[in-house]
């Protein structure tokens, strides 16, 4: 059976037998049965997992859409309210999706400040967009409607009024302008109206155009919730790419439509990758979406968990992606990595003139890992046992996951610097080099399997410096040198001999203890030499290039609002 067919009898009975009392146009009874039996039968639907050092893969960016149920699915009916609550919660936690914004519909004020209370710590910011007010029969009194909460701050919010004329209750859509993972775009929770496909059309239209002017700005934009209708609609046909199917007219990739479990044998034939179709959300059909901006977003995948009775009518639909401009990592090519508070992994690529691309974030729950650094492509972390892992890139992503990590070693819980020179010995494998707590400096030469030997100490001493660096070759001559700053702010240059040594130091700065942090980025602006990064107080990004012979021109900020305490790599 394939349950994303656009079945005219489930759905249709759905959006025109709706009743025109407000607030929830539910099915009868028997139809609502029907629909929970057949959930029942198929059993529960996959459970998306977050993207943890030590969970599966999945696209980094993350979205939720759910219709709630609203005043209709309330205590008196069976629903458990704070059950309600606690779920929307808990998606935005990194124990289970650590959403970065939630769609929510059909939604009761007091649920809403509710949520809205348990996610402010976490960084959440929302907005409320009332349809109906001031009546005792909903909601017991208090306001209902539509709601966006995003984690970041809010920039400007926008209420879309798509009220075409004729509706027994107002579509207005709350939009958010926000910083998703240091990206600037709009967010909107949409509920299209219920009892009139023709009224539903127009909204349809009014809303894509609103969407199109953002896109036309440059902005992305992620457009999730309700829409009372089937992918093969002519609804549907105003968010869906051209080319995909059946006169798609629009800008977005559907969170859901490259899902080949749910692919409707006619006309999603045999070789399609991507086609209007998707795992239902509301009995046996596919009315909830999450839509991203073409242009901006790629990779986008969804999930939709079971239904739970207790909650809502609607399952929750899960929705991730990459933005569109990160490409998978080149190991030539020069990044400034940042881990953030929350354990975020974020690569900044290079470009020409020394800035950095924007964040593309790589991985999440890397909080746990005491020391990081990148060897190539790979990152390499210490956990708090001492243990050393090797994190390959994903090829087509560009990310890094727990369930690719190979670990590399054991003993460094009492190191306090790992560096990746590069090949230091000579013998043309990459080895790594350590700082204990006493001062003593290690090299462990690579092997010929991608691990690493016993540790020869080449240096006592070094508790002098608070921060280290390999940054390759600064020098020069070809072999990778080591760089030093002392508590008074001076930088010391290490040059390596090739053979598992360095010369005597040289002095070639002073003044970088303004620096909360140093980075080693590799060559950043593409002119073949390696270059340097610092972080200041205030959060300023600054640049350093590197003339190839021991030195570096002066600063120039590339970026701001890097937070202190923060690492970067």
């Amino acid at each position: 059976m394939n349950l994303a067919a656009d079945l005219p009898g489930v759905a249709d009975r759905r959006l025109t037998t709706k009743t025109s009392a407000p607030h929830r146009r539910r099915l009868g009874a028997l139809l609502v049965a029907a629909a929970v039996g057949l959930a029942g039968a198929l059993g529960p639907a996959p459970t998306a997992q977050a993207d943890s050092v030590a969970g599966a893969d999945n696209p980094p960016l993350r979205f939720v859409s759910y219709n709630l149920c609203g005043n209709m699915c309330s205590d008196a009916r069976g629903y458990d309210n704070q059950r309600r609550i606690d779920t929307v919660v808990g998606e935005a936690t990194g124990a289970t999706w650590n959403a970065d914004q939630l769609y929510l519909q059909e939604v009761c004020r007091p649920q809403y400040d509710a949520i809205r209370s348990k996610l402010q710590s976490r960084g959440f910011q929302g907005l409320f967009t009332a349809t109906l007010t001031g009546r005792t029969d909903v909601c017991g009194g208090s306001d209902y409607g539509v709601a966006v909460l995003t984690k970041g701050v809010v920039t400007d919010a926008a209420v879309l009024d798509l009220t075409v004329g004729g509706e027994s209750e107002p579509v207005k859509v709350p939009c958010v302008k926000t910083w998703t993972q240091y990206r600037a775009g709009w967010g909107c929770s949409v509920h299209l109206y219920w009892n009139d496909a023709t009224l539903r059309d127009q909204e349809a239209v009014k809303l894509a155009a609103q969407a199109r002017q953002w896109e036309d700005e440059g902005l992305p934009v992620v457009l999730g919730g309700d829409f009372n209708s089937t992918p093969r609609s002519k609804v549907a046909s105003e968010f869906y790419e051209p080319g995909i199917d059946d006169g798609g007219m629009g800008t977005f990739r559907e969170a859901d439509e490259t899902d080949q479990d749910y692919f409707l044998s006619d006309p999603c034939s045999a070789g399609r990758t991507r086609c209007r179709s998707g795992e239902p959300t509301f009995g046996t059909s596919k009315i909830d979406y999450l839509f991203f901006s073409a242009r901006h977003f790629t990779g986008a995948k969804a999930d939709v968990l079971s239904q739970d009775t207790a909650v809502s009518d609607h399952r929750l639909l899960r929705g991730a992606a990459y933005w569109a401009d990160c490409p998978a990592e080149d190991p030539d090519a020069g990044a400034v990595l940042r881990r953030d508070a929350a354990g975020g992994l974020f690569r900044y690529a290079g470009r020409a003139g020394g800035g950095v691309a924007g964040a593309c974030k790589v991985g999440t729950g890397w909080s746990g890992m005491r020391l990081l650094a990148r060897e190539g492509a790979a990152v390499l972390a210490v956990d708090g046992d001492g243990t050393l892992w090797r994190y390959p890139v994903a090829p087509a992503t560009g990310t890094y996951s727990g369930s690719t990590r190979v670990q590399v070693g054991t003993g460094w819980a009492s190191g306090d610097s790992l560096l990746t020179p590069g090949d230091f010995s000579g013998d043309g494998k990459p080895d790594l080099i350590g700082r204990d707590a006493a001062g003593g400096l290690w090299l462990y030469p690579g092997t010929a399997t991608g691990g690493y030997g016993a540790s020869v100490q080449i240096g006592t001493g070094w508790q002098i410096y608070d921060a280290l660096l390999a940054p390759g070759d600064f020098s020069g001559d070809g072999k990778p040198d080591l760089i030093a700053r002392d508590s008074a702010g001076a930088l010391w240059l290490y040059e390596g001999n090739g053979a598992s040594s360095y010369g005597r130091r040289t002095q070639i700065g002073t003044g970088w203890q303004i620096y909360a942090a140093l980075a080693a980025p590799g060559d950043l602006d593409g002119d073949g030499r390696a270059d340097l990064v610092g972080r200041d107080a205030d959060g300023g990004l600054w640049f350093y290039r590197g003339n190839g012979a021991s030195y570096y021109s002066p600063r120039t900020r590339i970026g701001t609002g890097y937070p202190s305490g923060e690492l970067l790599f």
